[in-house]
């Protein structure tokens, strides 16, 4: 919908309800803010506007609001004409009902200035001129990957069938743009080609609810529903895998049209003893339905082709479109309990539980037969918790939940989860609280792949996100707060990981994390306030790299050997502010200075035995010295003047600067023309900046 049509439902509702609120001893407020913008930039990079939009020129921003004992409306709108923008109505009657309407715009730049051999960049169809691509950069043309997010919502509550309610809202999410995404020259494999890919996707979602409240009793029943288009339906591109394939026409296929319907019952009931019972109860079912290819890009003639189009090789599938369809069953009781003044208690069961009543589509390739396997998985868990409070102003709380999850799946089928959690919190003084807590959870995997023997490398392999693991957690936290106007917390948190019947995979991971925070009014004009936080994550994995030799406890060999990976990452982020009044409602100064670092780091290491490594290799140069490494700096200082009760003028000087490093982006070249290369185009390379930034901001409020 566009923003003139928004702002005529705006002004026709405000019209209306103004001309019912005559005599109504109403009330109107508001204010209009005009900025004015000067940027000074360093590295025009997409990272800087990542999700905003800062630019010279003017930015408005408005609000106004109506109350009266009868009725309401307020208006607000922000950055008004920028990519930025948001706009909230909000009218209704007190105890009658209450309306609803909101739109913004979110923008997501990745990269500007990319490059590409195509022509048609951000449209549907990606094509070049002549047999080949071209395989100098220099001649390419360049793009910007953007995306642009359009969001409108509205909700509509009555409330005058007091004790029955009813709730309607929609919601409409557009997103469009050029985004980049990977693909294989050929299948399987080949060159690796970036594609500037053109979407459009849009969301609808609708919710009614209708429900009742009075106590004992909370009842509620709604129906919501999804509907997901993709505007662009396919990208199609002309594929440079090989001279056979220069010319032939390839598809990538991008998400397809889907629906979500969900029903749910929700009810809530007190009992005895200060008890009370909740379930929430839903069922839903997600569908969608997309044309399947019948040929895949290879490199062959036309002659050897089985369709006899040069560089397609012809497959056959039992149906044209594959229609998918899943159920989901989602089940949540809960029963809480505080009997008595110093103990409380829930139990509580959920239930989760998807069906894949999908297509199975039998795919012949030659003499290759395939079907696709269809993925569904069931939770049953199960929880209780209690907490006592003890002698010595001390908390005990501890809780169990056991959880049993069973999936589709060759490999880990199933896991049984135990999850302990036990916490002491201490309040015996006036101006200190101190908390500590651990937490344990063991899991159980089964492992169950038919007929994979210790030849395969399967049979050593563990995936970690249902491999058998032991983590423990231990956290404490304190606070302090010994003056009225002083208070300051620290918190402390470190997290270990085994997975206890690894081999190949992620062997164990660890986690530190440490915080600090502090506000002191050090005198009624100055207010000064602080924080630090550091984390660190490490995860080593244990690998094989192998030809023939699947047992990682052969001799290794030079295809066929073990290595090893320590990925290493630390955090470092503080920040220091001051707010000065320098003429107690008059004249104010606000300044803050923020930073943040992260130092990550991957240590391989061959294990070759006796075998040399590679010629130009060692097990130093083939480490990682900077991986997803960044520092984000900034520092601003805001005057603000209030020059009556009405107008304030203020200005306002920011700088930031964002430095990025990455080995994998040393070095960068968009075309590698080596053997199973490829053609790249520069997503997310050199994000970094540095601004410098001037705000001169009016405000003008009315009574």
């Amino acid at each position: 919908m566009k923003m003139t049509t928004i702002m005529t439902v705006a002004a026709l509702a405000m019209m209306a309800l103004c001309g019912t609120a005559r005599g109504d001893d109403g009330k109107m407020t508001g204010e209009v803010t005009l900025t004015g913008v000067i940027t000074d930039s360093k590295n025009q990079s997409a990272k800087f506007n990542e999700y905003r939009d800062i630019r010279d020129g003017v930015y408005g921003s408005g609000s106004v609001r109506y109350d009266s004992p009868k009725q309401y409306f307020s208006l607000d709108a922000q950055d008004v004409g920028y990519g930025t923008q948001r706009y909230d109505l909000e009218l209704g009657r007190w105890d009658v009902f209450k309306f609803r309407l909101n739109y913004d715009e979110i923008p997501h730049n990745f990269t500007y200035d990319a490059r590409t051999f195509y022509e048609g960049a951000g449209t549907g169809n990606l094509s070049y001129r002549g047999a080949a691509p071209n395989t100098n950069p220099n001649g390419w043309g360049t793009f910007d990957y953007a995306e642009k997010r359009k969001n409108l919502g509205g909700m509509l509550k009555f409330d005058y069938l007091n004790p029955f309610y009813l709730d309607v809202s929609f919601d409409q999410q557009r997103k469009f743009g050029t985004y980049p995404l990977g693909i294989a020259g050929t299948s399987p494999g080949g060159i690796a080609v970036e594609l500037p890919v053109n979407i459009d996707y849009t969301t609808n979602d609708f919710r009614v609810e209708t429900g009742y409240v009075k106590k004992p009793f909370f009842l509620s029943a709604g129906y919501s529903f999804s509907q997901f288009r993709n505007g662009s339906g396919e990208q199609d591109f002309r594929n440079p895998a090989t001279a056979n394939t220069a010319a032939a026409t390839d598809i990538l296929y991008l998400p397809p049209d889907n629906n979500y319907y969900k029903l749910d019952f929700k009810g809530g009931v007190a009992l005895p003893l200060q008890s009370k019972f909740n379930a929430d109860l839903s069922l839903a079912r997600a569908d969608s339905s997309t044309r399947l290819a019948t040929s895949y890009v290879t490199d062959t003639t036309a002659l050897a082709s089985n369709i006899g189009i040069r560089g397609l090789t012809g497959i056959s599938v039992s149906s044209p479109y594959f229609n998918g369809k899943v159920d989901t069953d989602n089940y949540h009781l809960a029963l809480t309990s505080n009997p008595l003044s110093f103990l409380n208690t829930k139990l509580s069961y959920k239930y989760y539980n998807t069906t894949n009543r999908s297509d199975v589509i039998r795919t012949v390739d030659g003499t290759t037969i395939q079907t696709n396997d269809l993925f569904d998985y069931r939770k049953n868990i199960y929880g209780a918790e209690t907490g006592w409070a003890l002698p010595a102003h001390l908390r005990f709380t501890a809780a169990y939940t056991f959880t049993k999850t069973e999936r589709n799946r060759d490999d880990l089928p199933k896991n049984r989860d135990n999850l302990f959690d036990v916490g002491l919190k201490w309040s015996g003084l006036s101006f200190m609280t101190a908390k500590i807590g651990y937490e344990r959870l063991d899991r159980a995997a089964e492992f169950a792949v038919p007929g994979v023997t210790t030849t395969s490398l399967e049979y050593w392999v563990r995936r970690f996100d249902a491999a058998p693991q032991v983590r423990n957690t231990y956290k404490t936290d304190v606070e302090f707060f010994p003056l009225d106007n002083l208070s300051f917390n620290l918190g402390y948190r470190h997290r270990n990981t085994r997975y206890t019947d690894t081999i190949l995979g992620l062997t164990d991971s660890k986690s530190e994390i440490f915080n600090a925070d502090i506000d002191w009014l050090v005198h009624k004009r100055v207010r000064l306030s602080g924080y630090f936080d550091f984390e660190q994550r490490v995860l080593n994995q244990f690998q094989r790299q192998t030809t023939v030799n699947n047992d990682p406890a052969t001799t290794p060999t030079s295809t066929s050997f073990n290595w090893t990976s320590s990925a290493t990452e630390n955090t470092f982020g503080y920040g220091i502010s001051a707010d000065i009044a320098i003429i107690p409602d008059k004249l104010t100064l606000k300044l803050s200075h923020n930073n943040v670092k992260s130092d990550g780091t991957v240590d391989y290491t061959y294990l070759l035995g006796l075998v040399p490594l590679p010629t130009g290799r060692n097990q130093d140069n083939i480490d990682l010295y900077a991986r997803d490494t960044y520092r984000l700096n900034n520092y601003m200082a805001k005057l603000t003047y209030q020059v009556n009760k009405v107008l304030s003028v203020s200005a306002t000087y920011a700088y930031e600067e964002y430095v990025y490093n990455d080995s994998q982006y040393d070095g960068y070249i968009y075309y590698i023309s080596v053997t199973q290369g490829g053609y790249l185009t520069g997503a997310y390379m050199d994000p970094s900046y540095h601004n410098n930034i001037v705000f001169l901001s009016m405000n003008l409020k009315f009574k």
